[in-house]
């Protein structure tokens, strides 16, 4: 994982990590409060009157989601910290803030660790990430609810993919998955010709209106399994991210 370059990430991180607190995902809100119970060094923001608190190895990390924080367990404070020094100064400790997250503990059931704690004091304003979604909802082939019996109606925004920005990916990538290598071919003969999913490395979903693909730079083939994998996270896990996860797992 990338460290943090910019205010920007990390108030961003703040309001992901803070929508986890009020996720209607009971995985996520546990998550929230054993990371909040038992971080030493927290950034602080504000949203309003009310304090947000991220503990530094998830703030710290560009693009953190619980998926990544779980993915990459040997995150190291040795790296965040000075970081998040070089970004926001030296942490603090501070009586006030002190208070409210010993407050914000009780409030979510959290037994706080017996250290000292200090902060960093983030000067924007942060919106909190009220439902972090786990995955990117746009992912072709998920779905987010079975229905039987009844007859709905579903408003959905379908963003169009270009049929020959794939072809184009393909022919210069080629039909096996460039995480696990898997062809299926290979393995199932024709009906596996030409069959592979195509992953887009920027989420199509995230850029909102009409734009130009380069086949080649922002599109990778991946199967089916590893294209679930890649969208477990929102944002999604990088190629490089999800190779290592499996590397480590596999080793």
């Amino acid at each position: 994982m990338e460290l943090v370059s910019t205010t920007a990430q990390v108030a961003e991180n703040l309001g992901i990590f803070d929508g986890y607190r009020i996720s209607s995902d009971a995985v996520r809100r546990s998550f929230y409060s054993e990371r909040l119970r038992l971080g030493t060094q927290f950034v602080v923001g504000k949203s309003g009157t009310r304090y947000l608190f991220a503990p530094s190895r998830f703030a710290g990390y560009a693009n953190c989601t619980s998926e990544r924080h779980a993915a990459f367990p040997k995150k190291d404070g040795k790296l965040t910290t000075p970081r998040l020094t070089s970004l926001l100064g030296k942490p603090l400790a501070d009586a006030r803030i002190e208070t409210s997250y010993l407050s914000l503990c009780v409030e979510v059931g959290a037994v706080p660790a017996l250290k000292k704690r200090t902060y960093w004091l983030l000067a924007t304003d942060v919106t909190p990430v009220p439902n972090v979604l786990s995955g990117e909802p746009g992912f072709p082939d998920e779905v987010s609810e079975f229905v039987e019996g009844a007859t709905r109606q579903v408003v959905v925004n379908a963003y169009e993919r270009d049929p020959k920005a794939r072809d184009a990916c393909l022919l210069h990538h080629g039909y096996s998955c460039v995480v696990c290598r898997f062809n299926f071919a290979k393995q199932y003969g024709e009906i596996g010709k030409n069959f592979i999913h195509v992953h887009h490395l920027a989420p199509i979903s995230k850029t909102k209106e009409q734009h130009a693909i380069d086949p080649v730079r922002d599109l990778r083939p991946v199967c089916p399994n590893c294209h679930a994998m890649l969208h477990r996270s929102d944002p999604p896990f990088t190629i490089e991210e999800l190779v290592s996860i499996r590397a480590a797992k596999n080793a």
